[in-house]
């Protein structure tokens, strides 16, 4: 069960790691409790450190999050929202590479099936790689399903049994793979010139010009830039031929690249020159810019303690919308005295009646929630806010969110 410190970065191997945020020891954020769980929870240190030499951000220590995914709670599809943004990309890959239902198309990391369920249902090689049980929840028979982390021996079993993919998709999976050579190596293995690899993950820039702390957890190992990821997949002949900002993704606003091989059908935009250039002025490797996120986080946590604090003064019922991992670092840097927060609410059928890792807040469901008369619930999910605003019972029933990020405020 072991935590190893990092003495390398993952990419480069460069021991030039130099610490800029430390959030002290906190708990797995997927790990929700059972009440009997509760007091002999482990806090491991959550703590950001920079490899000078190649740009990338990534933990202090490598937690050992494999027992993690054996018993995983996070079911992708209980999001309409990430549902209907895949069903988009889905759409666009088929429209804009000329994908035929006679293709192979992967998804690695597919969780329950959410983004290969919108493939059309003539589509028949759809196959998926997922090691933790939500792959259980998958329900449809066509999806194919190889039980285990991705890398390089999973890519040669592929290899035995389906084509080469032309399209692979890999949608907020990268930051929790710690053996990034090994992973790329797999990629470079199963893609043929024809193969288009798309990867959409947390962008480093955005989390740290706006002060996204709750990005921050031990399931996400590394943070990315393109800057550190055009060095890690050109060591395996692939390149990085596009990209686009999304301002959807798993855990917030997002990064989509478009990948393939140096010999591929598929050439390289100029957009990726400009903005690795855009990252080398902004100091992606240098402490500077990292150094003035700590101070922000400091601020923010600070700033949304007192909007909390003055209405739980006056009296009011304060509790969460949504119990997902971001909000539980939210949570723990917050540190509330006890019976704060009262409940948070959620329709996650496996995380009702558990508990928040950390802050200990019964989780219960919308439904109950509503009944609990709560006046202001601090919206963890902050960045499907639109969805939640316009779709919830508990706002059309009077209810105010306290949106904490990227400005605390109250809506």
């Amino acid at each position: 069960m072991g935590n190893q410190n990092l003495k390398y970065c993952r990419i480069c191997f460069s021991n030039k790691l130099t610490s800029y945020l430390d959030l002290g020891k906190q708990p797995f954020s997927n790990s929700f409790l059972k009440y009997k769980d509760l007091k002999n929870e482990k806090k491991f240190p959550l703590k950001v450190v920079l490899c000078k030499n190649c740009g990338l951000s990534q933990l202090s220590i490598i937690p050992n999050t494999k027992f993690i995914f054996s018993k995983y709670d996070y079911l992708s599809s209980s999001s309409k929202a990430l549902s209907n943004h895949y069903k988009k990309l889905v759409k666009k890959l088929i429209k804009n590479y000329n994908v035929s239902s006679t293709n192979t198309v992967l998804d690695i990391g597919c969780n329950d099936g959410i983004l290969l369920n919108h493939y059309p249902k003539n589509f028949r090689n759809v196959v998926g790689v997922e090691p933790s049980d939500a792959s259980k929840h998958i329900k449809q028979k066509r999806i194919k399903l190889i039980e285990s982390f991705f890398n390089y021996k999973t890519s040669k079993e592929y290899l035995q049994k389906y084509a080469k993919p032309k399209i692979i998709t890999i949608t907020n999976v990268l930051a929790q793979i710690d053996n990034l050579n090994e992973f790329t190596r797999g990629l470079r293995n199963i893609a043929d010139n024809e193969s288009l690899i798309i990867i959409e993950f947390p962008y480093l820039m955005h989390m740290i010009d706006k002060g996204l702390f709750d990005l921050i957890y031990h399931e996400h190992l590394s943070y990315f830039a393109l800057t550190p990821l055009k060095f890690l997949f050109g060591k395996f002949d692939i390149k990085i031929v596009n990209f686009e900002r999304l301002n959807i993704g798993a855990s917030g606003p997002a990064i989509r690249l478009f990948l393939a091989k140096n010999n591929s059908i598929y050439k390289s935009s100029k957009k990726v020159t400009k903005q690795i250039n855009y990252e080398k002025n902004w100091g992606v490797k240098k402490i500077k810019k990292y150094n003035f996120f700590k101070k922000k986080t400091k601020e923010k946590v600070k700033k949304i303690k007192e909007i909390v604090y003055s209405k739980y003064n006056k009296g009011f019922k304060i509790g969460c919308y949504t119990a997902s991992s971001k909000g539980n670092t939210l949570l723990n840097c917050l540190n509330f005295k006890k019976k704060v927060v009262l409940f948070a609410s959620e329709n996650n059928k496996k995380k009702i009646g558990k508990y928040t890792p950390g802050s200990h807040i019964k989780i219960i469901s919308d439904k109950s929630f509503n009944k609990k008369g709560i006046d202001y619930a601090i919206l963890l999910s902050w960045n499907y806010k639109n969805f939640f605003l316009s779709k919830t019972q508990f706002i059309k029933q009077g209810g105010k969110f306290i949106i904490p990020l990227p400005t605390p405020h109250i809506e």
